[in-house]
């Protein structure tokens, strides 16, 4: 699998720094520079959550 972390302040995830961010997930990314350019492998979202630095910490849950 195939993960790209982008900032969005209403993003479920956030870092040590409280950015947000969502996390996108797929078995492959076309981009314009080619096949996964700009994505990062793992082979599960904990690990490329961990690889990130971040934890799920949804908006507006308590």
């Amino acid at each position: 699998m195939v993960y790209k972390k982008i900032a969005n302040e209403e993003g479920n995830y956030k870092d040590v720094n409280e950015v947000r961010y969502d996390v996108l997930e797929a078995h492959e990314a076309w981009t314009p520079q080619g096949k996964n350019v700009g994505w990062d492998e793992y082979p599960d979202m904990a690990t490329a959550l961990a690889a990130y630095g971040l934890t799920y910490d949804p908006v507006g849950e308590l």
